[in-house]
């Protein structure tokens, strides 16, 4: 029932916005995809100096995110000269930066002579609909801005931290996964190029920003110290360059 509902909210702007082109007016359909540079702590890294603790843990407001890629379906119908109505599909994942010093932070915090850290990555999908703007600039050229507001699923990754102390292998320290929807909102604009009839190319510049307050569960350790984070109240916003495909109907 959970699938089928977030089906329905996927498609929901789309739905209406095809419904409302058969009734009248302009609009359009396309596909992008690009890269995604998050801001904020959510990108920072911290030193393995400051990851440091051998009398109690560490919280840790860094969250490491790399530079992602992110694949987007969108659609909008034109109720007037300039001004529509229209929704986005997003979907991005983000590897992990920075894991030399966290894996040394956990080393020398648990005084062991070597720690080894594997991990997954960042997930975030939304679905958002709300206004778009178009304007023509010449023939084959015109500009497109958006300012959208929905939700967005976010899962942190998770990080496991191998500790072996002089041949023997004691019990990992785990951060598992969590994940929490979220208020999203995404704002940005770009060009379009019609390449022929209804085909056209787009580049864009957008902010997307969702705060989701993540709360962490991380496996039992021999050791009370180092980095632990038991929440995440940060917010997750990147600035998103994207090159994209798109199809026009009705007449512009």
């Amino acid at each position: 029932m959970k699938s089928i509902k977030i089906f329905l909210i996927v498609i929901s702007p789309f739905v209406a916005a095809s419904a409302f082109a058969q009734q009248k007016g302009t609009g359009f359909i396309g596909v992008s995809g690009g890269i995604s540079l998050p801001i904020g702590n959510w990108g920072k890294v911290s030193t393995a100096t400051s990851l440091t603790s051998f009398n109690g843990t560490v919280n840790d407001a860094s969250g490491y995110a790399n530079v992602g890629g992110f694949g987007a379906l969108e659609g909008a119908w034109f109720f007037s000269a300039h001004f529509g109505f229209g929704g986005m599909f997003k979907y991005g994942t983000y590897n992990l930066h920075g894991m030399d010093s966290l894996s040394y932070g956990y080393e020398k915090s648990f005084d062991v002579d070597t720690t080894r850290l594997t991990h997954t990555t960042y997930k975030i999908w939304s679905v958002m609909p709300g206004l778009y703007y178009h304007l023509s600039i010449a023939q084959h050229l015109s500009l497109t801005a958006r300012a959208l507001v929905g939700i967005a699923d976010a899962s942190t990754p998770n990080i496991t931290v191998t500790i072996e102390d002089g041949g023997v292998f004691d019990p990992p320290a785990i951060q598992y996964s969590a994940s929490k929807i979220a208020f999203a909102f995404d704002a940005g604009a770009g060009l379009n190029y019609a390449l022929q009839k209804g085909i056209s190319v787009n580049l864009r510049i957008d902010y997307f920003y969702t705060k989701p307050d993540f709360t962490l569960k991380n496996s039992p350790r021999n050791n009370n110290a180092g980095r632990e984070v038991r929440e995440y109240d940060q917010s997750l916003a990147s600035a998103n360059v994207s090159l994209g495909l798109a199809y026009a109907f009705g007449k512009k």
